[in-house]
């Protein structure tokens, strides 16, 4: 693999490439000498063969033709035009320092002090540790030493999930297009809203103030006709970052920028690419598709050769219905309880049994997965016998798995129950099975108190005993993953 790279950065290639395109440019210019008026005739209509002083000279062929050994390679210098009166559509919205900033928010004397959120491992940092030198999952040992006036905090993840969702409310007032990739990063698509906006740049603006005014937390917004671009310049001038591409001026704002910058290149890629002399997006994109694809893989190569480029299709996702439907979390200090074990096995089951009656979907399979506290992970699934959104069988289900998973005589740290194969709840009755039917009608009747008057308005006896280790709130317990706060 290394050999491969190591080819494609020699200079005989590429010299060999530009001597054959020299060739063929001097061939294609004595054809037409020796041709008379017949490129004349196509350019200008008339049949003089003579080219007049003022014409505009032809494009070389090298820069012109998509066949040509340069635009093959990526490498055609081609300059790319401004489309005008054409907008940066893609917006990439990021939370600052998201968990920091919540418990800055939460807590005013926190405002402006350095603070470490996480349990062992930095899991977020507000800017003023990050100045100093604490990086994300940076262990607390080093990051205490780097900046000891820092204050640690647990976390409280139930809240950053309640933030999350404020942040998208006021996004979806500007358009209906937003794609949440992750609890604190957003994408919005604003194309089609240019008579709705006509200060496009004021708009995202008064955007981000607006989010800073309504919950406390400052972002950093990125314009461009892509994901990969937006992303990229919403991370530049964190925090408070803005910054906007205008279609066409891709390849200049990328040109200049490391390779660190662009998604998909860690660390690991990133130093291959620097012994090979490559440290910049435009000197990435000297380097031909076939060479990356060698070096790094088929998927890996392809995507790092279209994003250097700006290249990404994929477009702003709305809010979908599943294909999968996963509730897991994790358990502090571990315990070897296995009845409160299965009682949080039975938590997450009723939380996925909702989740698939809220849009109408069956699962024929069920898994279940259980971490231990020496790290050690076990992970079985099963297929159902019919497909169900019932969460008494799937309990049941999940605790067959759980006796089966559960052999060591060590304490558990994480737990969680996945259901996939996901199928329309066709909602017919069984003709024999009124014990069946009786749960239907229970589960509905569940989902409906619980819609009005929350989560914990009713619950089973076994519950009981989660509620004495675990905070309640409306929408359920307060456990370790955000995702379950919700």
């Amino acid at each position: 693999m290394d050999t491969c790279v190591e080819n494609v950065f020699t200079a005989p290639p590429i010299e060999a490439i530009n001597v054959i395109q020299a060739t063929a440019e001097e061939k294609d210019h004595a054809a037409s000498s020796e041709s008379g008026g017949t490129s004349g005739s196509c350019s200008g209509g008339s049949l003089d063969p003579s080219p007049k002083p003022d014409a505009p000279q032809a494009e070389p062929a090298a820069e012109k033709s998509p066949w040509s050994a340069w635009s093959w390679l990526g490498l055609c210098k081609t300059p790319t035009r401004k489309i005008p009166n054409a907008i940066p559509n893609i917006v990439h919205v990021d939370v600052d320092a998201f968990f920091a900033s919540v418990e800055q928010v939460l807590n005013p004397m926190l405002r402006g002090k350095p603070v470490l959120v996480g349990r062992g491992c930095v899991a977020s940092a507000s800017y003023e540790a990050k100045f100093l030198g604490v990086k994300t999952a940076m262990g607390f040992r080093e990051a205490l030493r780097i900046c000891p006036q820092a204050i640690v905090v647990p976390g409280q993840y139930e809240h950053y999930a309640d933030f999350a969702e404020r942040v998208r409310r006021i996004l979806e007032t500007y358009t209906p297009a937003v794609e949440t990739a992750a609890l604190d990063d957003f994408y919005l698509d604003f194309a089609g809203t240019e008579r709705l906006y006509p200060n496009y740049e004021a708009t995202l603006r008064r955007l981000q103030a607006e989010i800073f005014g309504r919950t406390g937390l400052s972002v950093s917004v990125g314009a461009a006709s892509t994901k990969v671009v937006a992303s990229i310049a919403s991370r530049l001038e964190r925090p408070r970052g803005f910054r906007m591409i205008a279609p066409g001026d891709e390849e200049t704002f990328l040109t200049p920028l490391p390779v660190e910058k662009l998604h998909g290149i860690g660390h690991v890629h990133a130093g291959t690419l620097a012994e090979r002399g490559v440290a910049t997006l435009g000197q990435l994109r000297q380097v031909p598709k076939a060479a990356l694809q060698a070096a790094f893989g088929e998927a890996i190569g392809q995507q790092i050769w279209e994003r250097a480029r700006g290249l990404d299709g994929r477009e702003v996702l709305l809010p979908s219905t599943p294909k999968s439907v996963s509730r897991e979390t994790t358990i502090e200090g571990g315990t070897i309880d296995t009845e409160f074990l299965g009682g949080l096995i039975e938590y997450l089951s009723e939380r996925i049994g909702s989740t698939l009656r809220e849009y109408g979907k069956q699962a024929r399979t069920i898994g279940l997965r259980i971490r231990y506290v020496d790290h050690f992970s076990a992970h079985q699934t099963v297929r159902l016998t019919k497909p169900t959104n019932d969460e008494r069988e799937l309990l049941a289900a999940a605790k067959d798995l759980f006796t089966k998973l559960f052999t060591r005589r060590v304490a558990v740290r994480l737990a969680g129950v996945s259901v996939h194969n996901l199928e329309t709840d066709k909602c017919q009755h069984e003709l024999f099975d009124t014990n069946a039917n009786r749960r239907w009608y229970l589960n509905r009747g569940l989902d409906s108190v619980r819609g009005r008057y929350g989560w914990n308005a009713v619950f089973y006896g076994n519950g009981l005993e989660l509620r004495e280790h675990y905070a309640t709130k409306p929408t359920g317990l307060v456990l370790s993953t955000p995702c379950l706060s919700r």
